[in-house]
Protein backbone atom coordinates (compact mmCIF):
# COMPACT_ATOMS: atom_id res chain seq x y z
CA UNK A 1 0.00 0.00 0.00
CA UNK A 2 2.60 2.40 0.96
CA UNK A 3 3.90 2.34 -2.83
CA UNK A 4 0.38 2.54 -4.52
CA UNK A 5 0.20 5.44 -6.79
CA UNK A 6 -2.98 7.45 -6.24
CA UNK A 7 -5.59 7.29 -9.07
CA UNK A 8 -6.69 9.91 -12.06
CA UNK A 9 -9.65 10.06 -10.53
CA UNK A 10 -8.08 10.86 -6.72
CA UNK A 11 -6.23 13.15 -8.45
CA UNK A 12 -8.46 15.22 -9.89
CA UNK A 13 -10.31 15.43 -6.59
CA UNK A 14 -7.29 16.57 -4.53
CA UNK A 15 -6.36 20.46 -4.28
CA UNK A 16 -3.22 21.21 -6.17
CA UNK A 17 -1.53 22.69 -2.95
CA UNK A 18 -1.25 19.21 -1.56
CA UNK A 19 0.91 18.31 -4.44
CA UNK A 20 2.08 20.66 -5.53
CA UNK A 21 3.85 24.28 -4.07
CA UNK A 22 3.35 25.70 -7.69
CA UNK A 23 6.97 26.72 -7.86
CA UNK A 24 6.55 28.40 -11.89
CA UNK A 25 3.57 30.69 -9.68
CA UNK A 26 6.03 32.88 -8.15
CA UNK A 27 3.23 35.64 -6.71
CA UNK A 28 0.92 34.85 -4.20
CA UNK A 29 -1.97 36.10 -2.58
CA UNK A 30 -3.88 34.76 0.12
CA UNK A 31 -7.74 36.23 0.59
CA UNK A 32 -9.37 35.39 3.94
CA UNK A 33 -13.11 35.19 3.91
CA UNK A 34 -15.93 35.81 6.60
CA UNK A 35 -18.99 34.23 6.15
CA UNK A 36 -22.25 36.48 7.34
CA UNK A 37 -25.03 33.89 5.79
CA UNK A 38 -25.49 30.34 5.06
CA UNK A 39 -26.82 30.07 2.12
CA UNK A 40 -25.21 32.81 0.62
CA UNK A 41 -21.92 31.44 1.40
CA UNK A 42 -22.84 28.18 -0.01
CA UNK A 43 -23.63 30.05 -2.95
CA UNK A 44 -20.14 31.60 -2.87
CA UNK A 45 -18.27 28.05 -2.02
CA UNK A 46 -20.30 26.62 -5.23
CA UNK A 47 -19.43 29.29 -7.44
CA UNK A 48 -15.47 29.24 -5.94
CA UNK A 49 -15.27 25.36 -6.25
CA UNK A 50 -15.43 25.36 -10.22
CA UNK A 51 -12.01 27.42 -10.01
CA UNK A 52 -10.55 25.57 -7.54
CA UNK A 53 -7.13 23.66 -9.10
CA UNK A 54 -7.11 20.00 -8.52
CA UNK A 55 -3.65 17.70 -8.21
CA UNK A 56 -4.71 16.46 -12.38
CA UNK A 57 -1.44 18.31 -13.68
CA UNK A 58 0.35 15.52 -11.90
CA UNK A 59 -1.54 12.72 -14.67
CA UNK A 60 0.05 14.36 -17.69
CA UNK A 61 3.06 14.98 -16.13
CA UNK A 62 5.62 17.68 -15.33
CA UNK A 63 6.30 19.63 -18.27
CA UNK A 64 6.04 23.09 -16.90
CA UNK A 65 5.11 24.07 -20.73
CA UNK A 66 2.31 21.90 -20.76
CA UNK A 67 0.71 19.86 -17.92
CA UNK A 68 1.00 22.68 -14.91
CA UNK A 69 -1.54 25.40 -14.58
CA UNK A 70 -1.40 29.37 -15.78
CA UNK A 71 -2.86 30.23 -12.65
CA UNK A 72 -4.03 28.20 -9.60
CA UNK A 73 -6.46 28.61 -6.66
CA UNK A 74 -7.35 26.60 -3.22
CA UNK A 75 -9.14 27.46 -0.49
CA UNK A 76 -9.20 26.45 3.20
CA UNK A 77 -11.94 26.16 5.68
CA UNK A 78 -12.21 26.41 9.46
CA UNK A 79 -14.24 24.91 11.65
CA UNK A 80 -15.58 28.06 12.47
CA UNK A 81 -16.44 28.46 8.47
CA UNK A 82 -17.49 24.69 8.45
CA UNK A 83 -20.32 25.87 11.22
CA UNK A 84 -20.75 29.23 9.13
CA UNK A 85 -21.90 26.72 6.21
CA UNK A 86 -24.35 24.95 8.36
CA UNK A 87 -22.46 22.04 8.59
CA UNK A 88 -24.41 20.51 11.58
CA UNK A 89 -22.10 20.11 14.81
CA UNK A 90 -22.48 16.69 14.82
CA UNK A 91 -20.59 16.38 12.10
CA UNK A 92 -17.91 19.13 13.55
CA UNK A 93 -17.70 17.14 16.00
CA UNK A 94 -16.14 14.57 13.94
CA UNK A 95 -13.26 16.67 13.24
CA UNK A 96 -9.81 16.45 15.24
CA UNK A 97 -10.24 18.46 18.39
CA UNK A 98 -7.36 20.70 17.67
CA UNK A 99 -8.61 22.08 14.56
CA UNK A 100 -12.31 22.79 16.46
CA UNK A 101 -10.28 24.32 18.78
CA UNK A 102 -8.69 26.80 16.15
CA UNK A 103 -4.97 28.05 16.19
CA UNK A 104 -6.08 30.77 18.53
CA UNK A 105 -7.45 28.73 21.35
CA UNK A 106 -5.93 29.09 24.99
CA UNK A 107 -4.83 25.24 24.28
CA UNK A 108 -3.21 25.71 21.44
CA UNK A 109 -1.33 28.62 21.87
CA UNK A 110 0.37 26.78 24.94
CA UNK A 111 0.94 23.79 23.13
CA UNK A 112 2.48 26.37 19.98
CA UNK A 113 4.05 28.38 22.73
CA UNK A 114 2.15 31.63 20.92
CA UNK A 115 3.28 33.58 24.40
CA UNK A 116 4.36 37.50 24.84
CA UNK A 117 4.63 39.24 21.43
CA UNK A 118 3.55 36.11 19.88
CA UNK A 119 -0.01 35.81 21.63
CA UNK A 120 -2.64 35.44 19.53
CA UNK A 121 -4.25 38.80 21.31
CA UNK A 122 -2.19 40.91 18.99
CA UNK A 123 -1.90 38.75 16.21
CA UNK A 124 -3.17 40.74 12.69
CA UNK A 125 -5.29 37.96 11.79
CA UNK A 126 -7.25 34.85 13.07
CA UNK A 127 -6.93 35.95 16.69
CA UNK A 128 -9.59 37.05 19.10
CA UNK A 129 -9.78 40.43 18.84
CA UNK A 130 -10.07 40.60 14.72
CA UNK A 131 -12.55 39.02 12.43
CA UNK A 132 -13.19 35.32 12.56
CA UNK A 133 -11.38 33.60 9.49
CA UNK A 134 -13.86 31.58 8.05
CA UNK A 135 -12.07 30.88 4.83
CA UNK A 136 -9.05 31.54 2.78
CA UNK A 137 -7.70 31.44 -0.85
CA UNK A 138 -4.88 30.92 -1.55
CA UNK A 139 -4.02 32.80 -5.14
CA UNK A 140 -1.09 32.16 -7.37
CA UNK A 141 0.04 33.30 -10.64
CA UNK A 142 3.39 33.92 -12.48
CA UNK A 143 3.68 37.78 -12.59
CA UNK A 144 1.43 40.24 -10.43
CA UNK A 145 -0.24 41.40 -13.14
CA UNK A 146 -1.77 38.38 -13.43
CA UNK A 147 -2.05 37.60 -9.83
CA UNK A 148 -3.64 41.02 -9.67
CA UNK A 149 -6.37 39.80 -12.35
CA UNK A 150 -6.93 36.53 -10.36
CA UNK A 151 -7.59 38.29 -7.20
CA UNK A 152 -10.28 40.57 -8.94
CA UNK A 153 -12.13 37.10 -10.93
CA UNK A 154 -12.45 35.99 -6.98
CA UNK A 155 -13.26 39.37 -5.17
CA UNK A 156 -15.74 39.09 -8.17
CA UNK A 157 -17.76 36.03 -6.63
CA UNK A 158 -17.65 37.39 -3.35
CA UNK A 159 -19.37 39.90 -4.47
CA UNK A 160 -22.02 38.38 -6.26
CA UNK A 161 -22.50 35.56 -3.26
CA UNK A 162 -24.33 37.48 -1.07
CA UNK A 163 -23.28 35.70 2.14
CA UNK A 164 -19.33 35.73 2.27
CA UNK A 165 -16.82 38.61 2.40
CA UNK A 166 -13.49 39.17 1.94
CA UNK A 167 -12.19 40.67 5.12
CA UNK A 168 -11.30 44.06 4.82
CA UNK A 169 -7.52 45.14 5.11
CA UNK A 170 -6.41 41.05 5.36
CA UNK A 171 -5.10 40.57 2.03
CA UNK A 172 -1.58 39.05 2.10
CA UNK A 173 0.77 38.82 -0.39
CA UNK A 174 4.11 36.41 -1.09
CA UNK A 175 6.62 35.50 -3.13
CA UNK A 176 9.17 33.14 -4.35
CA UNK A 177 12.34 35.03 -3.91
CA UNK A 178 14.87 34.37 -7.25
CA UNK A 179 17.65 33.73 -4.80
CA UNK A 180 15.34 31.31 -3.03
CA UNK A 181 16.41 32.00 0.12
CA UNK A 182 14.52 33.11 3.17
CA UNK A 183 14.56 36.65 4.66
CA UNK A 184 17.80 35.56 7.22
CA UNK A 185 19.31 34.58 4.37
CA UNK A 186 19.41 30.95 3.93
CA UNK A 187 18.45 29.18 1.05
CA UNK A 188 15.18 27.59 1.54
CA UNK A 189 12.51 24.47 0.84
CA UNK A 190 15.32 22.08 0.33
CA UNK A 191 14.24 18.98 2.55
CA UNK A 192 10.49 18.49 1.27
CA UNK A 193 9.39 14.67 1.88
CA UNK A 194 8.17 13.16 -1.29
CA UNK A 195 4.43 11.41 -1.06
CA UNK A 196 4.66 7.77 -1.68
CA UNK A 197 0.98 7.90 -3.53
CA UNK A 198 3.05 10.53 -6.59
CA UNK A 199 6.22 8.73 -6.97
CA UNK A 200 5.82 4.93 -5.33
CA UNK A 201 8.41 5.87 -2.65
CA UNK A 202 8.44 8.22 -0.31
CA UNK A 203 6.26 9.12 3.45
CA UNK A 204 3.25 7.53 3.12
CA UNK A 205 0.17 8.68 1.59
CA UNK A 206 -1.95 9.15 4.32
CA UNK A 207 0.66 11.03 6.15
CA UNK A 208 -0.26 14.04 4.06
CA UNK A 209 -3.93 13.24 2.34
CA UNK A 210 -7.03 11.54 4.40
CA UNK A 211 -8.73 8.70 3.30
CA UNK A 212 -5.10 6.53 2.92
CA UNK A 213 -2.96 4.32 5.09
CA UNK A 214 -0.25 6.31 7.09
CA UNK A 215 3.23 5.34 8.26
CA UNK A 216 1.38 2.53 10.71
CA UNK A 217 -0.20 1.12 7.79
CA UNK A 218 -3.81 2.19 8.98
CA UNK A 219 -6.30 4.82 7.83
CA UNK A 220 -7.23 6.93 10.45
CA UNK A 221 -10.77 8.01 11.77
CA UNK A 222 -12.07 10.14 8.94
CA UNK A 223 -14.75 13.40 9.49
CA UNK A 224 -18.07 11.84 9.09
CA UNK A 225 -21.89 12.40 7.68
CA UNK A 226 -25.07 10.35 8.64
CA UNK A 227 -26.23 9.41 5.40
CA UNK A 228 -29.56 11.46 6.17
CA UNK A 229 -27.34 14.56 5.96
CA UNK A 230 -25.86 13.40 2.04
CA UNK A 231 -28.96 12.10 0.44
CA UNK A 232 -27.36 12.85 -3.09
CA UNK A 233 -24.85 10.43 -1.65
CA UNK A 234 -22.32 13.37 -3.19
CA UNK A 235 -19.61 11.73 -0.89
CA UNK A 236 -17.77 8.47 -1.14
CA UNK A 237 -19.14 6.19 1.75
CA UNK A 238 -16.43 4.98 4.60
CA UNK A 239 -14.66 1.82 4.47
CA UNK A 240 -13.37 2.05 7.85
CA UNK A 241 -13.26 -0.29 11.14
CA UNK A 242 -14.31 2.70 12.98
CA UNK A 243 -17.90 3.12 11.40
CA UNK A 244 -18.60 -0.10 10.38
CA UNK A 245 -21.64 -1.22 8.75
CA UNK A 246 -23.03 2.45 9.41
CA UNK A 247 -22.49 3.86 5.70
CA UNK A 248 -21.32 7.11 6.86
CA UNK A 249 -19.92 9.72 4.16
CA UNK A 250 -16.40 10.43 4.01
CA UNK A 251 -15.82 14.13 4.22
CA UNK A 252 -12.35 13.69 4.10
CA UNK A 253 -11.26 10.95 1.81
CA UNK A 254 -8.61 13.21 -0.42
CA UNK A 255 -8.31 16.13 1.74
CA UNK A 256 -5.72 17.05 4.20
CA UNK A 257 -5.21 20.38 6.90
CA UNK A 258 -3.32 23.35 6.18
CA UNK A 259 -1.04 25.51 8.98
CA UNK A 260 -1.00 28.72 8.21
CA UNK A 261 1.21 31.30 10.35
CA UNK A 262 2.33 34.69 9.34
CA UNK A 263 5.96 34.80 10.80
CA UNK A 264 7.79 38.36 11.42
CA UNK A 265 11.65 37.97 11.09
CA UNK A 266 14.07 40.63 12.61
CA UNK A 267 16.63 40.11 10.24
CA UNK A 268 18.74 42.94 11.88
CA UNK A 269 18.47 41.59 15.15
CA UNK A 270 19.31 38.03 13.79
CA UNK A 271 22.61 39.58 12.16
CA UNK A 272 23.38 42.38 15.13
CA UNK A 273 23.17 39.64 17.48
CA UNK A 274 25.53 36.97 15.82
CA UNK A 275 27.75 39.94 15.12
CA UNK A 276 27.60 40.52 19.12
CA UNK A 277 28.75 36.67 19.89
CA UNK A 278 31.61 36.73 17.11
CA UNK A 279 33.20 39.61 19.07
CA UNK A 280 32.03 38.29 22.60
CA UNK A 281 34.43 35.32 21.58
CA UNK A 282 37.22 37.14 20.60
CA UNK A 283 36.34 36.84 16.64
CA UNK A 284 35.02 40.36 15.50
CA UNK A 285 34.57 39.17 11.66
CA UNK A 286 32.11 38.18 8.88
CA UNK A 287 33.25 34.38 8.39
CA UNK A 288 32.92 33.62 11.96
CA UNK A 289 29.57 35.52 12.29
CA UNK A 290 28.28 33.91 9.20
CA UNK A 291 29.51 30.29 11.06
CA UNK A 292 27.65 30.87 13.60
CA UNK A 293 24.51 31.78 12.45
CA UNK A 294 24.75 28.67 9.90
CA UNK A 295 25.51 26.42 13.53
CA UNK A 296 21.98 27.51 14.44
CA UNK A 297 20.04 27.02 11.06
CA UNK A 298 22.07 24.07 10.61
CA UNK A 299 22.59 25.11 7.30
CA UNK A 300 24.90 27.36 5.43
CA UNK A 301 23.55 30.27 3.73
CA UNK A 302 24.02 28.15 0.67
CA UNK A 303 21.90 25.72 1.78
CA UNK A 304 24.71 23.40 1.97
CA UNK A 305 24.75 21.10 5.38
CA UNK A 306 26.73 21.11 8.29
CA UNK A 307 27.60 17.48 8.45
CA UNK A 308 28.76 17.73 4.66
CA UNK A 309 30.78 20.63 5.08
CA UNK A 310 30.99 21.47 8.96
CA UNK A 311 33.39 24.32 8.91
CA UNK A 312 32.62 26.61 5.84
CA UNK A 313 30.17 27.07 3.27
CA UNK A 314 30.47 24.39 0.33
CA UNK A 315 28.20 25.44 -2.55
CA UNK A 316 28.27 21.95 -4.10
CA UNK A 317 25.99 20.47 -1.51
CA UNK A 318 23.62 23.86 -1.99
CA UNK A 319 21.08 21.49 -2.36
CA UNK A 320 21.94 17.76 -0.95
CA UNK A 321 19.26 16.86 1.48
CA UNK A 322 20.76 12.89 1.49
CA UNK A 323 22.35 13.04 4.46
CA UNK A 324 22.07 11.37 8.22
CA UNK A 325 23.47 12.15 11.76
CA UNK A 326 24.56 9.13 12.28
CA UNK A 327 28.30 9.90 12.57
CA UNK A 328 27.70 12.96 13.56
CA UNK A 329 26.09 11.60 17.48
CA UNK A 330 27.38 14.26 19.49
CA UNK A 331 26.67 17.22 17.13
CA UNK A 332 30.48 18.41 16.58
CA UNK A 333 29.39 18.95 12.80
CA UNK A 334 25.58 20.53 12.84
CA UNK A 335 24.69 21.40 17.14
CA UNK A 336 21.74 19.00 18.43
CA UNK A 337 19.79 22.33 18.68
CA UNK A 338 20.30 23.36 15.14
CA UNK A 339 16.60 24.26 13.51
CA UNK A 340 16.57 21.91 10.78
CA UNK A 341 18.07 19.19 12.78
CA UNK A 342 15.26 19.36 15.43
CA UNK A 343 12.78 19.65 12.56
CA UNK A 344 14.16 16.68 11.19
CA UNK A 345 16.35 14.63 13.23
CA UNK A 346 16.52 11.93 10.76
CA UNK A 347 18.36 9.02 12.16
CA UNK A 348 19.45 10.22 15.33
CA UNK A 349 16.08 10.61 17.18
CA UNK A 350 17.09 9.42 20.91
CA UNK A 351 16.62 7.49 22.63
CA UNK A 352 16.11 5.55 19.51
CA UNK A 353 18.19 2.85 17.39
CA UNK A 354 18.62 3.86 14.14
CA UNK A 355 15.86 2.54 11.91
CA UNK A 356 13.51 3.48 14.32
CA UNK A 357 14.69 6.75 14.59
CA UNK A 358 14.01 6.84 10.77
CA UNK A 359 10.44 4.94 10.97
CA UNK A 360 9.64 7.86 13.82
CA UNK A 361 10.69 10.56 11.94
CA UNK A 362 8.56 10.18 9.31
CA UNK A 363 5.93 9.93 11.22
CA UNK A 364 5.74 13.50 11.86
CA UNK A 365 7.23 15.24 8.59
CA UNK A 366 5.40 18.05 7.32
CA UNK A 367 4.95 19.55 3.59
CA UNK A 368 5.82 22.81 3.51
CA UNK A 369 4.05 25.48 0.88
CA UNK A 370 5.77 29.30 2.59
CA UNK A 371 6.04 32.40 0.82
CA UNK A 372 8.10 35.31 1.77
CA UNK A 373 6.34 38.83 2.36
CA UNK A 374 8.74 41.73 2.17
CA UNK A 375 11.50 42.93 0.70
CA UNK A 376 15.05 42.04 1.84
CA UNK A 377 16.98 43.70 4.08
CA UNK A 378 20.53 43.07 2.42
CA UNK A 379 21.89 41.26 -0.48
CA UNK A 380 21.53 37.37 0.93
CA UNK A 381 24.54 36.91 -1.73
CA UNK A 382 26.94 39.01 0.20
CA UNK A 383 27.05 35.95 2.84
CA UNK A 384 27.97 33.26 0.65
CA UNK A 385 31.78 35.33 0.15
CA UNK A 386 32.08 37.29 3.61
CA UNK A 387 34.44 40.36 2.40
CA UNK A 388 36.07 42.54 4.99
CA UNK A 389 33.35 44.96 5.21
CA UNK A 390 30.79 42.46 5.82
CA UNK A 391 31.10 42.25 9.44
CA UNK A 392 30.31 45.77 10.06
CA UNK A 393 27.90 45.73 7.86
CA UNK A 394 26.02 43.00 9.87
CA UNK A 395 26.93 44.43 13.06
CA UNK A 396 25.07 47.48 12.78
CA UNK A 397 22.86 46.36 11.03
CA UNK A 398 19.32 48.45 11.03
CA UNK A 399 15.83 47.74 10.53
CA UNK A 400 13.68 49.87 8.04
CA UNK A 401 10.39 49.81 9.59
CA UNK A 402 9.25 47.60 7.05
CA UNK A 403 7.56 43.97 8.13
CA UNK A 404 9.08 41.10 6.34
CA UNK A 405 9.17 37.34 7.15
CA UNK A 406 7.38 34.08 5.92
CA UNK A 407 3.98 32.78 5.25
CA UNK A 408 4.51 29.48 6.99
CA UNK A 409 1.80 27.04 5.26
CA UNK A 410 2.26 22.83 6.08
CA UNK A 411 0.51 20.20 4.84
CA UNK A 412 -0.28 17.50 6.94
CA UNK A 413 -3.11 14.87 7.75
CA UNK A 414 -2.56 15.04 11.57
CA UNK A 415 -2.82 18.67 13.15
CA UNK A 416 -1.63 17.57 16.24
CA UNK A 417 1.03 14.53 15.68
CA UNK A 418 2.45 16.28 12.59
CA UNK A 419 2.58 20.11 13.20
CA UNK A 420 2.41 20.12 16.99
CA UNK A 421 4.16 18.11 17.93
CA UNK A 422 7.30 19.23 15.81
CA UNK A 423 6.62 22.64 17.24
CA UNK A 424 5.69 21.89 21.17
CA UNK A 425 8.26 18.30 21.26
CA UNK A 426 10.96 18.80 19.06
CA UNK A 427 11.19 22.86 18.70
CA UNK A 428 10.28 24.43 21.57
CA UNK A 429 11.37 21.77 23.98
CA UNK A 430 14.97 23.06 25.75
CA UNK A 431 15.76 19.21 26.15
CA UNK A 432 15.09 18.00 23.21
CA UNK A 433 18.79 15.54 22.17
CA UNK A 434 19.63 15.51 25.64
CA UNK A 435 20.38 19.16 26.03
CA UNK A 436 19.50 21.12 28.79
CA UNK A 437 18.04 24.32 28.07
CA UNK A 438 18.67 25.34 24.33
CA UNK A 439 14.92 25.69 22.37
CA UNK A 440 14.87 25.98 18.86
CA UNK A 441 16.68 29.18 18.27
CA UNK A 442 15.03 30.30 15.14
CA UNK A 443 11.38 29.79 15.56
CA UNK A 444 10.22 29.93 19.42
CA UNK A 445 9.51 32.03 22.48
CA UNK A 446 12.38 33.14 24.73
CA UNK A 447 12.26 31.71 27.71
CA UNK A 448 11.57 33.32 31.27
CA UNK A 449 14.56 35.30 32.11
CA UNK A 450 15.37 33.36 35.21
CA UNK A 451 15.38 29.98 32.49
CA UNK A 452 17.33 31.58 29.40
CA UNK A 453 17.55 29.36 26.48
CA UNK A 454 21.33 29.53 25.03
CA UNK A 455 22.48 27.72 21.84
CA UNK A 456 24.64 25.16 22.88
CA UNK A 457 27.32 24.00 20.13
CA UNK A 458 29.94 21.04 20.70
CA UNK A 459 33.53 21.41 20.50
CA UNK A 460 36.07 18.98 20.57
CA UNK A 461 37.42 21.03 23.63
CA UNK A 462 34.90 21.89 25.24
CA UNK A 463 30.38 23.35 24.51
CA UNK A 464 30.49 26.70 23.36
CA UNK A 465 27.26 28.68 24.77
CA UNK A 466 26.00 31.74 23.77
CA UNK A 467 24.41 34.72 25.40
CA UNK A 468 20.58 34.08 25.79
CA UNK A 469 18.45 33.77 23.00
CA UNK A 470 16.28 37.02 21.68
CA UNK A 471 13.14 36.13 20.06
CA UNK A 472 14.09 36.37 16.00
CA UNK A 473 10.48 35.30 14.90
CA UNK A 474 6.83 36.83 16.10
CA UNK A 475 3.70 35.01 15.19
CA UNK A 476 1.31 37.85 13.72
CA UNK A 477 -1.22 35.37 11.99
CA UNK A 478 -2.75 32.01 12.35
CA UNK A 479 -5.20 29.69 11.61
CA UNK A 480 -6.19 25.87 11.01
CA UNK A 481 -7.69 24.80 7.95
CA UNK A 482 -9.42 22.02 6.57
CA UNK A 483 -8.56 21.46 2.75
CA UNK A 484 -11.88 19.63 1.39
CA UNK A 485 -11.43 17.70 -1.54
CA UNK A 486 -13.64 19.14 -4.61
CA UNK A 487 -15.95 16.52 -4.12
CA UNK A 488 -16.25 17.58 -0.45
CA UNK A 489 -16.17 21.16 -1.74
CA UNK A 490 -18.97 20.18 -3.85
CA UNK A 491 -21.47 18.71 -0.55
CA UNK A 492 -20.35 21.75 1.58
CA UNK A 493 -21.77 24.07 -0.94
CA UNK A 494 -25.10 21.91 -1.01
CA UNK A 495 -25.33 21.44 3.04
Amino acid sequence: MRSALLSDDALRDIQGIITSGYGHLRYSAYLFVMMTNPAGARRWLSRAAASITSSQHRIIGHDLSESWPPVAANVGITAGGLRALGLAEEVVRTFPVEFQDGMASEERSRVLGDTGASAPDTWEIGGPRTAPVHAMLQLFAPDESALDELCRAHRDILEVSGGAVEIPGSMQRGYRPDTFTEPFGFHDGIAQPSIAGLSGSGVPTGEFILGYENHYGLIPPAPAVPPEMDPARILPRLDSPYHAGKQLGDLGRNGSYLVYRKLQQDVAGFWRFMAREAARQGSPDAARTVWLASKCVGRWPSGAPLTLAPEADDPRHGSRDDFFYTEDIDGLRCPLGAHVRRTNPRDVLRPYPREQSLSMTEAHRLLRRGRAFGTPLFESRLLHTPGADLFETLANLEDDGQPRGVHFFCVNASLKSQFEFVQQAWCNNPRFGGLNDNVDPLTTTPSPADSPSRMTIPRENGALRTSPLPRFVTARAGAYLFLPSLTALRFLATT
